[in-house]
């Protein structure tokens, strides 16, 4: 197993039973967006709408971030699309390219979901010094308290999940 699966899964057993925040949470917000290269800052608009709607002003720069990279990876690699022939086609062709937005608070912890149309998992990287990409990953990473990876339950895409929460909160649920 490479180091990546392992952080996946370790993320991931740190999030079970926490379906509960975006679940039943005390307030939750969604957004379904185009895949285009106005996604990331269609995302932090409404981030920072919600986020200073619902008090939480002291979460905005950390899930700014977290919202900022998932749509960005999302826009670039989970939307889009295969090449056949020298063609683009999208890979689920019933679906158009969005990128799905829902934020949730509850007990002082924001719950991040980004959905896109894609099954590929996101696979975390190691970027050259010079490279001007490649990072996002593991800014989230750096930045959530726990986050990870399923595919959604009609198979037609993946979810991605961080959680951020207020010092001195427990992530227990």
């Amino acid at each position: 197993m490479n180091l990546d699966r392992e952080l996946l899964l370790l993320d991931s057993r740190r999030i079970d039973g926490l379906g509960s925040i975006l679940d039943a949470p005390q307030h939750q917000k969604s957004l379904t967006f185009a895949a285009d290269e106005t996604a990331p800052g269609t995302a932090r608009r409404f981030t920072r709408d919600v986020l200073t709607a619902w008090g939480a002003e002291d979460l905005l720069d950390d899930v700014v971030l977290i919202v900022s990279e998932l749509a960005t990876n999302a826009e670039r690699h989970g939307c889009h699309l295969a090449h056949h022939d020298g063609v683009e086609e999208s890979k689920h062709r019933r679906h158009r390219d969005e990128i799905t937005l829902t934020l949730a608070l509850q007990a002082g912890v924001v719950g991040i979901e980004v959905e896109d149309n894609s099954p590929e998992p996101p696979v975390p990287r190691i970027a050259s010094p010079y490279a001007t990409g490649g990072r996002g990953l593991l800014l989230v990473s750096a930045v959530a308290d726990a986050w990870t990876a399923c595919p959604k339950q009609d198979g037609s895409g993946k979810r991605v999940i961080a959680f951020v929460k207020r010092p001195g909160t427990s992530l227990t649920p």
